[in-house]
């Protein structure tokens, strides 16, 4: 088994940025790639049970087209990603998905995403899934910055 990198993606462009250091670092270790989207839709639909399958379809296929995007990125770099969906809470199923997988080696995200407030450091999922280093998860967890967000983001491992 080879080990590899899981990107967690929402689909923002500091979330992409994140990638695009994940790419980096497979390019240059050799590491394995996976994409995960997790849909969380008791987010969304919990309280529009009359609505909730057609919320679910939408989800599903949004997850579909942000790993597609990941999957068309990674290409141009001439790699791999394996895209995979979870469902349920984000920071939740990151971390349950490096529980279960003992090929991740390191998990990469943004520091922010689509839910961020204002100009926070740190996003609310990726500050729960940092929050388990060294408890619930076993392995390391890079959180990259945004280049646009963020003025002289040092993103290239040149």
């Amino acid at each position: 088994m080879a080990q590899k990198i899981l990107i967690a993606t929402d689909g923002s462009e500091p979330a992409m940025d994140a990638a695009r250091y994940a790419f980096q670092i497979a390019g240059k270790t050799g590491l394995g790639l996976t994409g995960l989207r997790v849909v969380d839709l008791d987010r969304y639909a919990s309280e529009w049970e009359a609505v909730r399958d057609t919320v679910a379809v939408e989800l599903e296929e949004h997850a579909r087209r942000i790993l597609g995007e990941l999957e068309a990125e990674a290409g141009k770099h001439g790699l791999k990603v394996d895209p995979q969906i979870r469902h349920g809470d984000s920071s939740r199923e990151i971390i349950r998905f490096a529980q279960e997988d003992p090929d991740v080696a390191l998990i990469v995200l943004g520091a922010t995403g689509r839910r961020r407030l204002g100009r926070q450091l740190i996003g609310s999922t990726a500050e729960r899934v940092v929050r388990q280093v060294g408890r619930d998860l076993p392995c390391p967890v890079v959180v990259v910055p945004s280049a646009s967000g963020t003025p002289g983001a040092r993103l290239d491992l040149g």
